[in-house]
């Protein structure tokens, strides 16, 4: 029967086989692309993971297409035109390669994004984003010479040449690129994580590019550092494994202030301040005895290590007024000096007592 059908449409002129061909082509690719989404709706439903929408989005145009081009190019196979018949198959197959292409640096793109946004997924950096970008073009540009039937072999030599001399010249660039691979294989940081340089520079991570990752400081400063320099020297993340930061502020309180009083003040302190979490609770302890005052620490966590520092100063401010309700006092360091004095070639030591303090607004503050 199949014999039967091929002769049936040998025997139709060839502009009526073109536009049988063609209009099979875009009902398949209409039945294709139904098909498509159905599938990939239910593997969705299946997974429990939305990419439905996705793919959906970025292959239904693309597989749509490439049935209707399929048919343009079995068609353009049947013209007498040799000439003619192969530029409009190789045009077809051209348009092809360069759609799939864009698609699926799309498609790429997209799905490293969600990913990145999904709470149970682990986030992937643009490094590989553009590390596929790449890999794409250089596939597309090789399959367009094949189509036309171009000899890629003297452009791979000079390819190699150019590659090595590049290589050579560009060994920093290389070197941060494989640099970055190996930040997110050992998962030193990611986006949005705030981290601290050897040199002191402290900021969250908004960039990670191929060459360099940028870093935004509190002063609203971009510092873009190589790779390199990131996989060499230390580097403190504070938001891993988890943005929950402790800090630690110590308090310096007079010999012979009432411990129980000052450990309710600074506990009280933390309960009343909004940016200081309940779990773990706030606690303090008594560190040290120090020159001029007995050293506590309260020690309490913040949601986001970006608050350290505005969470000190609330703290500070609550543990002040709380002091100064329950009288007690910050002592402030004292220094003994003694004088030696001659007078008419008789020596004599006069012992005196000076003590540096400031205006004791709050007693023996």
């Amino acid at each position: 029967m199949t014999n039967v059908a091929v002769e049936s449409l040998q025997s139709i002129p060839i502009w009526g086989q073109v536009l049988i061909i063609l209009a099979v082509s875009v009902l398949a690719a209409k039945i294709i692309e139904l098909l498509a989404q159905g599938i990939i709706s239910r593997s969705a439903r299946l997974t429990g993971r939305n990419y439905d929408e996705i793919f959906t989005d970025e292959i239904r145009s693309p597989l749509y297409l490439t049935v209707i081009l399929a048919g343009v190019y079995a068609s353009a196979r049947l013209l007498p035109q040799v000439r003619v018949g192969f530029f409009i198959s190789s045009a077809a197959m051209s348009i092809l390669a360069v759609l799939w292409a864009y698609a699926i640096v799309q498609l790429g793109g997209r799905l490293i994004e969600a990913n990145n946004k999904s709470p149970s997924g682990r986030e992937i950096t643009p490094v590989f984003k553009n590390l596929v970008t790449f890999s794409v073009i250089v596939a597309t540009f090789f399959s367009l010479l094949s189509i036309w039937n171009l000899d890629a072999t003297p452009l791979l030599a000079s390819a190699g040449i150019i590659g090595l001399v590049l290589g050579i010249a560009a060994q920093d660039a290389l070197g941060n690129f494989f640099s970055g691979i190996s930040l997110y294989l050992d998962k030193t940081y990611k986006l949005g994580d705030m981290v601290e340089l050897e040199s002191g520079d402290r900021g969250t991570v908004i960039d990670m590019s191929i060459r360099s990752t940028t870093i935004l400081t509190r002063d609203n400063i971009a510092i873009t550092v190589p790779n390199g320099l990131m996989n060499e020297e230390p580097v403190i993340n504070e938001s891993a494994p988890v943005r929950k930061r402790r800090v630690r502020l110590n308090v310096g309180i007079a010999y012979g202030s009432e411990l129980e009083t000052v450990k309710d003040g600074l506990l009280g302190a933390a309960d009343e301040e909004p940016m200081v979490l309940e779990d773990p609770a706030p606690a303090v302890q008594f560190r040290e005895f120090g020159e001029s005052a007995i050293v506590a620490q309260l020690q309490f966590y913040i949601e986001h290590p970006a608050q350290r520092g505005r969470a000190r100063h609330a703290l500070i401010e609550r543990i002040d007024e709380r002091f100064r309700d329950d009288e007690v006092k910050i002592p402030f360091p004292q220094r003994e000096l003694s004088f030696a004095d001659t007078e008419q070639g008789a020596e004599f030591d006069t012992a005196t007592t000076v003590s540096e303090r400031r205006n004791e607004q709050y007693g023996d503050r």
